[in-house]
């Protein structure tokens, strides 16, 4: 078993070897990212379709959807009609752990030609360990040992491909007090520790505290011996009361994306995702506007999600929008796509 791991891992490696000898590489400056030696602010989708893997779709048929919308199609709508640059892939924790019940041999194979896919197209890729929705029976929400297995599965078939950026693990849950900033700085240390001992340069985004919420205050509590290569990864979705305001926004993530490299790797406004009641449009507006005057790039979830739409359907890609919104759970189909499309000049 051991020997066709190695191999298939080997063949991997050259599977993943895929961008081309005028790749654009992505690189920070400061706080700010630069592409191909620009300024550069991504601007992104949140792709579902392989967050899961294949063992599940005859019992999941939202993730078998999920799959089946993935292609040519898609890629080349998210770029037309929302101005995508960005696609940032969940991929399962489980399914990449050798030692997880969920553990698939072909799935890493999968990823792969995903990743060769928009690629090919010219798109950037953020490629996320997601615990929570992967289809693990135990939902771990802080990194663990078998984050580190999993990105030991990943890093070993990594591409030298610099327009690639690692998310370390998905929205760690735990709040801000000083517990769980111990806790977050140690697991993520020993994440950057292992990526990096596997000798990968690529960019590695760091996921904040309270769902990816909070980042204030955790950039200096870990270390990466790379400078330069490493940012935030920031999830703004809205909470009545609690998380709907630029007080608020300023005193979770606001001071830290002033000073650190930061991105928005997930938001979106529904009826039934990061919905603060009645006035959801205007507030959503307000944070647009709010990312904008940070200078922040910007994925939203997800395109192929029936929970956080970004588009209407997938015959026109029609981006939503909240004329028909009316409050939380309300049954329609509206969300945060138009932002998207217009943004940073919403």
């Amino acid at each position: 078993m051991f020997k066709k791991t190695v191999l298939l891992l080997t063949a991997l490696t050259g599977l993943l070897s895929i961008a081309p000898a005028t790749a654009e590489g992505i690189t920070i400056k400061g706080k700010d990212f630069y592409r191909d030696g620009r300024p550069w602010q991504p601007k992104g989708v949140d792709v579902n379709a392989f967050v899961k893997p294949p063992k599940f779709f005859a019992i999941d048929k939202s993730a078998q959807l999920q799959r089946s919308y993935w292609g040519e199609v898609e890629l080349k709508q998210v770029h037309a009609r929302l101005g995508a640059d960005t696609l940032r892939f969940h991929v399962s924790q489980g399914g990449l752990d050798p030692q997880a019940a969920i553990y698939d041999v072909g799935y890493a194979h999968q990823i792969v030609e995903a990743v060769q896919l928009a690629r090919s197209h010219g798109f950037a890729v953020v490629l996320v360990i997601d615990a929570q929705q992967d289809g693990t029976p135990e939902v771990k929400c802080m990194p663990s040992a078998n984050t580190a297995r999993a990105w030991h599965s990943l890093s070993s078939a990594l591409p030298n491909d610099q327009a690639i950026m690692l998310e370390l693990f998905n929205e760690p849950c735990k709040r801000g007090d000083a517990t769980a900033r111990a806790e977050w700085a140690k697991a993520m240390q020993e994440l950057i520790d292992a990526v990096r001992g596997r000798g990968v340069r690529n960019i590695l985004l760091l996921d904040g505290l309270d769902w990816a919420r909070i980042t204030n205050g955790l950039f200096p509590l870990v270390h990466d011996p790379m400078p330069d290569r490493m940012a935030f990864a920031i999830h703004p979705y809205l909470v009545g009361g609690a998380f709907d305001r630029q007080q608020q926004w300023e005193a979770t993530f606001g001071a830290s994306a002033r000073t650190f490299p930061a991105l928005v790797t997930e938001w979106n406004a529904t009826p039934t995702n990061g919905c603060t009641g009645k006035n959801t449009p205007l507030v959503a507006l307000a944070l647009m506007r709010y990312l904008e005057s940070l200078h922040l790039g910007l994925i939203e979830w997800g395109i192929e999600s029936t929970r956080g739409k970004i588009v209407t359907n997938h015959d026109d890609f029609t981006p939503t929008n909240y004329a028909g919104f009316k409050d939380c759970n309300d049954g329609s189909d509206t969300g945060g796509g138009e932002l998207l499309a217009k943004y940073p000049h919403d």
